[in-house]
């Protein structure tokens, strides 16, 4: 008998709540809690993405994880279980918990004192050893699966262009996808984001570029351009590849973890790590040389873009929810024993 499957959700136009719904359409969970902080970031809620959920307003209390709870046999949550006392709880109702980390912001890595999940899953192999050595000994099992893509939503189109383009989305930490260097390299270029202010920013800067904002779905978003060029500082799971793979652009990374575990080796440019940050455990920040970014897009500019959307499509496929889904539902079938 399947488990029975509750989801904790996020309702933003976020990476997060995007990851979320995909688990929300794909793996059919019997209980849904939205879990919307937007007195704190003041993001819009789209509660229509999840029919009868239950909605908590900020952090949720020990009451509130306790209904949550009740009458499933494994919990689902992405990169936090927001209450820090949630997996002690689940146990003691005899909960199995599943968290999809983000490995960037690992809570065991802040708060050894509190329990860990019974089930870490890890979308990419970035710091996978490192949380293995830090989860597996205090009794949680670590597994690698890739986040599917959803082929349903993300159309694919043949490329018949060469134009790159960058989506700088929201500014995060250390300029991590890259904007500037991208825009040092190709200053002609096009950029999407959802931040006003960035896009005024770039435009004062590089006013020979093409910033866009009002983009209204993804389809849209990925038929501005026909290259993505993403050097993004440091690793983690990325939708954004995902999405562009499974639109049918080839993607130009970082030949840094885990964007070289899945991309080809010739989509790739050196980098070399700078610096580095600690928001839970210690985060490497890797710079690419201008030169060799400006000289690899224009390298995949000449190429028969028909074959390289093709071979984007075909790596789509691996990652897809058709290829993956049976794999995400065993591994929450094993943990309920």
């Amino acid at each position: 008998m399947a488990p029975r499957i509750g989801l904790i959700a996020v309702a933003t136009d976020t990476g997060l709540g995007y990851q979320t719904r995909a688990y929300y359409k794909h793996l059919n969970p019997s209980k849904v809690i939205i879990i919307d902080i937007s007195s704190l970031n003041g993001r819009q809620q789209h509660y229509d993405w999840y029919e009868n959920a239950h909605l908590v307003k900020g952090i949720p209390n020990e009451a509130q994880l306790r209904h949550l709870l009740k009458d499933i046999d494994v919990l689902l949550t992405a990169e936090t279980g927001y209450n820090l006392s949630i997996y002690a709880i689940a146990r003691d109702m005899g909960v199995k918990t599943v968290c999809v980390e983000n490995a960037e912001f690992f809570d065991g890595f802040k708060y050894p004192e509190y329990q860990l999940p019974d089930l870490i899953i890890l979308p990419s192999v970035w710091k996978e050893q490192e949380i293995r050595d830090f989860a597996e000994p205090r009794g949680t099992k670590v597994i690698q699966l890739h986040h599917p893509v959803d082929r349903d939503e993300i159309k694919f189109r043949l490329r018949d262009t060469n134009k790159p383009m960058h989506v700088a989305g929201t500014p995060a930490t250390y300029d991590r996808n890259g904007t500037w260097d991208y825009l040092r390299a190709y200053p002609t270029g096009l950029v999407t984001t959802q931040n006003d202010d960035l896009a005024r920013h770039i435009r004062m800067r590089y006013p020979r570029g093409v910033v866009y904002t009002n983009i209204e779905d993804l389809n849209m978003m990925y038929s501005l351009g026909d290259i993505l060029v993403l050097p993004r500082k440091y690793g983690g799971n990325c939708l954004v590849l995902n999405e562009a793979l499974a639109s049918g652009m080839p993607v130009i990374m970082t030949d840094i973890e885990p964007n070289n575990h899945l991309l080809p080796k010739e989509w790739l440019v050196p980098a070399t790590t700078t610096q580095s940050f600690t928001p839970r455990g210690k985060v490497d920040i890797y710079d690419v040389d201008i030169p060799l970014l400006t000289e690899k897009i224009d390298w995949m500019r000449s190429q028969n873009i028909g074959q390289l959307s093709e071979q984007a499509n075909q790596i789509a496929e691996t990652i897809s929810w058709d290829t993956l889904k049976d794999k995400w539902l065993k591994a929450l079938e094993d943990i309920c024993g």
